[in-house]
């Protein structure tokens, strides 16, 4: 999936630096005041994680912007 796809989706970059000066990508879509789906790029990988109720789940079959799409109308 491409940034500008999700970010098309209402997804929000909140990307950091850390103090080593690493760079994190991560986007996030908020589905409530609590719930939340976020992607970022973990050594070279695509992950998708959705957190309901604070438990945080990986989505491993979440690959394309299609599945994303229906992940979001599946818990919005």
């Amino acid at each position: 999936m491409k940034k500008e796809e999700l970010l098309e989706l209402g997804f929000v970059d909140t990307s950091w630096t850390n103090q080593n000066g690493n760079f994190f990508q991560r986007i996030q879509f908020k589905i409530n005041e609590y719930d939340v789906i976020q992607f970022y790029e973990f050594y070279g990988e695509s992950v998708v994680e959705i957190c309901i109720e604070d438990e945080w789940v990986n989505v491993p079959n979440c690959k394309n912007i299609t599945d994303m799409k229906n992940l979001i109308n599946l818990f919005s």
